[in-house]
């Protein structure tokens, strides 16, 4: 057994991965919560993996920090294809990447690339009547299970002792992502903080979030086009109209190999 692993590091608005290319070495859940580790590891929120995949320009695998597979991830993807476009000697404009879910398209808009959500279901299949001690709550799965609750002042919550009650809770059998959010002064913008599932903490950003959140301000004010979200992160944009797109930065961050 091989005893480096070669990876790169990206950042979708400080949502940020290390990226595998078709590894050589079982990824056990040690092995991915060791390289995530800030302190001793490479750092991230998560592992994608990279592999070739029939009809699409490549499959990815996304393991969250704490070594569980994820189904879908926004700004993941947009790293992963952002990686493939730097490592084509002929960059393109678009890309398909087929995840757990299904396939993805990913094009190129305003110099970065943009995923299409395809997979938007289950808008607020529970009944969320019971948190009633925020001013809204919707739930949709974006690729992965999102609950939104409007807020008055979202910097002021205490993510980390709020979140977990309803990630955890009882009403979603595969737990569920929190976010948090405030509509802003401007036109069509809303500041959102999100608790990722198996980060188990928040992140600077989180594609699948925004796209819930874009869809939450839809649903509650009729809000269409783009939607400007900011984040820890930075501002981002989600198009809610016929086709929903996800769009912000990505940075390459640096590669290495990390001893095994």
């Amino acid at each position: 057994m091989q005893n480096k692993i070669k990876f790169h590091k990206y950042s979708g608005n400080g949502n940020d991965f290390i990226i595998l290319n078709r590894p050589e070495v079982p990824l056990t859940k040690e092995l991915i919560s060791s390289m995530c580790n800030r302190h001793f590891g490479v750092g991230a929120d998560g592992i994608l993996v990279l592999s070739s995949a029939e009809n699409a320009d490549g499959r990815m695998q996304i393991y969250n920090s704490d070594g569980g597979e994820a189904e879908m991830c926004g700004n993941g993807i947009r790293c992963l294809v952002t990686y493939l476009d730097d490592q084509n000697k002929e960059r393109k404009n678009s890309y398909r990447i087929k995840t757990m879910n299904g396939v993805y398209e990913i094009t190129k808009k305003d110099g970065a690339f943009a995923v299409e959500m395809s997979e938007i279901k289950d808008k607020n299949a529970y009944d969320l009547s019971s948190f009633n001690e925020y001013k809204r709550s919707f739930f949709v799965n974006t690729g992965v299970p999102h609950l939104v609750f409007e807020v008055h002042e979202a910097k002021r919550i205490d993510i980390k002792s709020r979140a977990p009650q309803y990630r955890f809770h009882k009403m979603f059998p595969n737990g569920t992502n929190v976010s948090f959010l405030q509509v802003l002064e401007g036109h069509q913008t809303a500041y959102v903080r999100t608790y990722e599932r198996g980060v188990e903490d928040e992140t600077f950003s989180c594609g699948t979030g925004l796209t819930a959140c874009g869809l939450a301000l839809h649903h509650w004010y009729g809000w269409s086009g783009d939607i400007t979200l900011k984040t820890l992160g930075g501002s981002q944009r989600i198009s809610v109209a016929d086709k929903i797109l996800y769009a912000g930065e990505v940075k390459f961050c640096f590669e290495g190999e990390y001893t095994l």
